[in-house]
């Protein structure tokens, strides 16, 4: 059903409109002349926004897939090692390069007699004359290009691998042939492919594995040889090939439209795990989807939130949404999760999602942010290994959070001793996932119970009074006592509501009678005796409650500076009349 759905998705986006080529960055031009007289080197390499120097995407022939100490040379366009027989690092031996450059030559060679075609003939030469190869190795070595990046050539001004004569002879050596094995794809009897192309997954090897491999007698399964264990025709190999490079490209080009990309459809979980999706119709929730999670705008969430009522995005139930969770290791791709609903229940999980972690003051989070909040540094690369993929399944299809979620939320607050607004954030929507019982508020609730809010709620009044009494202090009680007042609030706080009375001794008389007020309010809700240890959940509650009450206080602040400088300015006004 995924390798299916794969190549409905190619053949849906036009990826493969010719299906003998595909895009992929080429490095530099070689220009030659008659004879394989080298004229010049031009590179296409560019970076933009600091990112690693790139070549300009090209229509290349489809590469072969690789393996082993004697691979198999590209069509026309390939590295410096096959093109040249030079090799910028200096790793390879003069004789794996003299072999890589003959077999490229060979089959150019090959080629230029069948489709005496001048360009290729002319490459044929070039490639066989040693001392036109060294001076073109030369303009190379001057440039600053990628390693193993391809390398393509040029003949009076036009790419020969884009010429009438190349397509055309390329598509001849990749016909289908008709065979009596049954594809599992599409159906076709036809002669299965004996190596599956290879794709770029994160955290693999950077040549690209296959999705489907049987190399090994450890891999044959019911006497079944290599490509019989999944027979999959050339076409189809192709087709979902295709839909997977698109999938893990952040800017794969529209074959539509040469100078656009195609809408980035994966999210980076991990260093080495990515999360893929799709759908089986054309939907614009897919086509935001990873904007949701790593930089949710305005716009986006407004789509989001008004499409129920505008007809913005399809909830059609026959509309497919299809998710994969790959990591790459040496050698192999790992299917980490396989999922699949309907677009319009991936939307509405997304909607539970925003509003799950909606928080004081108002403002989309990303993923990312959010978990970084919870490991030391903010580092990606110390969060667990599967808590971000286990919560990004928990988001798209609605499940329940894992309780390491909040732990680590719970852990950095003691730890930072404050609570943030991201990790606040993720409280709130581990509680309303996970306590589905108890409706957990935006802002400040007056009227939740639970000890751990009310204890938390106490925290931030009794830290509010000492900065009040001390004049904002270098270090108050949080600082000193938020790990154990949110684990053991019975041994901390009588000490810190003593200490408190000759804090609010030293206020003037209406913020004494304040305090004094909102602390009783506060107390009165939490049932005797007080709690002698809290579980991880209310230990979740405390931090929330801790982080309203001190945005409540910001929040009376700020009016109250407001209400201030708008009097001064009808004082001035009235000064002037």
């Amino acid at each position: 059903m995924i390798l299916e759905s794969l190549c409905d998705l190619a053949r849906r986006e036009q990826l493969l409109a010719d299906p003998d080529y595909e895009p992929e960055p080429v490095a530099g031009i070689f220009s030659i002349d008659d004879g394989g007289k080298f004229l010049g080197f031009v590179s296409t390499t560019s970076s933009d926004s600091g990112k690693r120097a790139r070549g300009k995407t090209m229509q290349v022939p489809r590469r072969s897939p690789r393996s082993g100490t004697n691979p198999p040379p590209d069509f026309l366009v390939d590295n410096s090692e096959f093109v040249l027989g030079f090799d910028p690092n200096g790793e390879r031996n003069a004789e794996d390069l003299a072999r890589r450059v003959a077999r490229f030559q060979e089959r150019v060679q090959s080629a230029a007699t069948e489709a005496e075609e001048p360009a290729m003939i002319a490459l044929a030469a070039f490639l066989g004359n040693e001392s036109e190869r060294a001076r073109a190795a030369a303009a190379l070595s001057g440039e600053d290009y990628p390693s193993k990046a391809l390398l393509a050539f040029e003949y009076k001004g036009r790419l020969i691998h884009d010429s009438d004569a190349a397509r055309n002879y390329f598509a001849s050596t990749r016909t289908v042939q008709n065979g009596n094995t049954q594809c599992i794809v599409c159906g076709t009897n036809a002669t299965p492919v004996d190596k599956h192309p290879r794709v770029q997954i994160p955290g693999a090897s950077s040549g690209g594995i296959p999705l489907v491999n049987f190399n090994e007698p450890a891999f044959w399964s019911f006497d079944l040889e290599r490509h019989q264990n999944a027979p999959v025709c050339g076409r189809c190999a192709d087709a979902y090939t295709t839909a997977l490079k698109r999938l893990l490209s952040e800017r794969y080009p529209d074959p539509t439209n040469p100078s656009a990309s195609l809408p980035k459809q994966f999210v980076r979980l991990s260093a080495d795990t990515t999360a893929i999706f799709w759908s089986s119709e054309p939907s614009p929730v897919v086509s935001l989807f990873a904007d949701y999670f790593d930089a949710p705008t305005e716009e986006s969430m407004k789509a989001l939130f008004t499409s129920p009522h505008t007809g913005y995005m399809p909830t059609s139930p026959q509309n497919r949404f299809y998710c994969l969770i790959l990591s790459g290791a040496q050698g192999r791709a790992i299917l980490r999760g396989m999922h699949t609903g309907t677009v319009a229940e991936v939307e509405a999980s997304l909607r539970a999602w925003f509003e799950s972690i909606a928080i004081e003051p108002p403002q989309p989070l990303p993923l990312w942010r959010l978990m970084q909040s919870i490991v030391l540094q903010g580092k990606r690369e110390n969060l667990p290994p599967g808590l971000m993929a286990d919560v990004f399944e928990a988001i798209v299809f609605k499940l329940p959070f894992p309780r390491t979620l909040l732990a680590r939320a719970v852990a950095r607050c003691i730890a930072e001793q404050s609570v943030t607004r991201e990790r606040a954030a993720l409280v709130r929507g581990y509680l309303t996932r996970n306590e589905s019982t108890r409706s957990i508020s935006v802002a400040l609730d007056k009227e939740n119970s639970d000890a751990g809010y009310r204890l938390g709620r106490l925290l931030a009044v009794l830290e509010r009074v000492q900065s009040e009494a001390q004049n904002n202090p270098n270090k108050t009680i949080v600082d000193r006592y938020y790990g154990s007042a949110s684990t053991r609030p019975a041994v901390v706080f009588p000490t810190l509501l003593a200490l408190t009375q000759h804090h609010l001794a030293k206020l003037e008389q209406h913020r004494d009678t304040y305090f004094q007020k909102l602390l009783g309010e506060v107390v009165d809700g939490i049932a005797a005796p007080m709690p002698s240890t809290l579980r991880l959940e209310e230990q979740g509650q405390f931090g929330l409650g801790y982080y309203h009450q001190r945005q409540d206080f910001f929040k009376k602040r700020e009016a109250a500076d407001e209400n201030r400088g708008e009097s001064g300015k009808a004082q001035a006004s009235g000064e002037e009349e």
